[in-house]
């Protein structure tokens, strides 16, 4: 199944080398994408950014589901090691998957 959505998506992703491009005229005007007039209505650069690095994160956390803390550890250790665990699966995912082993 996630071969046959992979290439869907691919195919998608390229229509154009699937299809012919059709022939511009010098006199037509050629009509672009859609566009963006109102500012307050599209995204911004720091949106789509903000939004890759907020699912990054989301997904190391699933990925590396730090065990429930004992109850004499306090929350600014917690702190630090749960941050090291996810710098850690950010950078080297390996070492995080062969820590549980």
């Amino acid at each position: 199944m996630i071969f046959i959505l992979a290439i869907l998506a691919a195919t998608l992703a390229s229509p154009a080398s699937l299809q012919p491009s059709p022939l511009v005229s010098r006199y037509q005007p050629q009509i672009s994408g859609p566009s963006c007039d109102d500012l307050n209505e599209c995204r911004s650069l720091a949106d789509i950014l903000r939004s890759c690095i907020f699912t990054i994160l989301l997904c190391i956390w699933v990925f590396i589901h730090p065990n429930i803390p004992s109850p004499d550890e306090r929350w600014p250790r917690l702190a630090v090691r749960r941050a090291g665990l996810m710098f850690l699966a950010l950078f080297m995912p390996e070492a995080v998957s062969s820590l549980g082993h």
